[in-house]
């Protein structure tokens, strides 16, 4: 099923609610091309799920708890993050009289290991989440946003869900999303106006290809300029007929076929996988064969981690790509530093201690 344009996603109730899936489906939602991180079901697109199961599986790290969830159609993992709350008092500070125990400093600190006995599961266990899907490693997981364990000796909830989701399988996720009536015409002219996007997006996919193929580390504009295969396509007729830009049938100059590059390039920057190194040289970097980049990110984390400030919890994300910033410069954007830190972490040289804080092995 072809996807709607991510304009119109938000019409869709599903996209703004926690849809409840079942496991089996989870893992087998197509993800968008659009937008990374957004899954379709049947039309529906998808970001955040809640699900109910049972925990067959316990991993515990320092900063969240791991749990495989099985719901008999399928197991997922489920990455819950622990409680960021004050450390536990010292066995001297237990032993402080009763009427200093009923400070704020010892009702907080009475209320945080009472939320940290509630995270801890057992295989066996009940366990609700409600969280956003994540690849992890080409592996399909939840990243919880609220999850609890579900007290329920006689079964009640597990009953009511297995009644509720057939239903809603039935009556929403199953039907496909129509667009009202009143919005029809101006999906239709959306579509229409989207045509040169759609070519951008075409020869920024080729250009993507064409780089992975050819294992190129970086390159002009014009370079590519010169590959016919990308010329071919570039050169495609538009339906665009804002200015400097002609209608399909109309002959396309060296100027269009300049800008048409020049969008796809930046197309290409927004998503990190190529960076501007120099701006006044004008060369483009592939941001996956820069070495030179991943190396000095690795170095950082590995150097910042053995400081006591960050020897907790590790190196925050904004912090990496502030150091690598000035190094490198601010060519180096978020979606550039986030690709290497993804890289970083399949590779198993860092390792992800809580969201957006990293550590090196």
């Amino acid at each position: 099923m072809e996807e709607l344009p991510s304009l119109l996603w938000g019409l869709d109730p599903v996209f703004l609610a926690f849809a409840k899936l079942f496991i089996k489906d989870i893992l087998e939602l197509k993800e968008s091309q659009q937008v990374p991180g957004i899954f379709f079901y049947k039309g529906h697109p998808i970001k955040q799920v809640d699900i109910l199961g049972t925990v067959v599986c316990v991993r515990e790290k320092e900063a969240f708890y791991s749990y495989g969830v099985d719901d008999s159609t399928g197991v997922i993992n489920c990455t819950c993050w622990k409680s960021s709350g004050p450390k536990c008092l010292s066995s001297s500070e237990d032993q402080k009289s009763s009427s200093e125990a009923k400070d704020l400093d010892g009702l907080m600190q009475e209320l945080y290991r009472e939320e940290s006995r509630r995270a801890k599961m057992e295989i066996g266990d009940i366990i609700r989440v409600r969280g956003y899907i994540k690849v992890f490693r080409n592996q399909r997981e939840v990243v919880a946003s609220t999850f609890y364990n579900v007290d329920d000796p006689t079964l009640d909830v597990q009953i009511t869900r297995m009644l509720d989701l057939p239903h809603l399988y039935r009556n929403v996720y199953d039907k496909p999303f129509i667009i009202p009536e009143h919005l029809k015409d101006t999906s239709h002219r959306h579509d229409a106006a989207l045509s040169h996007s759609g070519l951008i997006l075409q020869l920024s996919e080729k250009i993507k290809e064409f780089l992975e193929e050819k294992q190129i580390c970086n390159f002009y504009q014009r370079e590519l300029e010169s590959v016919p295969s990308l010329m071919s396509t570039a050169t495609k007729p538009s339906h665009r007929t804002e200015a400097g830009v002609c209608d399909e049938g109309s002959s396309i100059t060296s100027r269009e076929i300049h800008n048409v590059f020049k969008e796809a390039i930046h197309l290409l920057q927004e998503k990190g996988i190529v960076y501007l190194k120099g701006h006044k040289t004008g060369v483009h970097q592939v941001t996956d064969r820069d070495k030179e980049l991943h190396k000095l990110a690795l170095s950082i984390i590995q150097e910042d981690c053995r400081r006591q400030r960050h020897a907790d919890k590790g190196c925050h994300f904004l912090h990496i790509l502030n150091c690598v910033q000035q190094k490198f410069g601010s060519s180096i954007s978020e979606t550039v530093m986030q690709r290497v830190i993804d890289a970083l972490e399949r590779n198993s040289d860092i390792i992800s201690t809580m969201e957006k804080y990293y550590t090196a092995f």
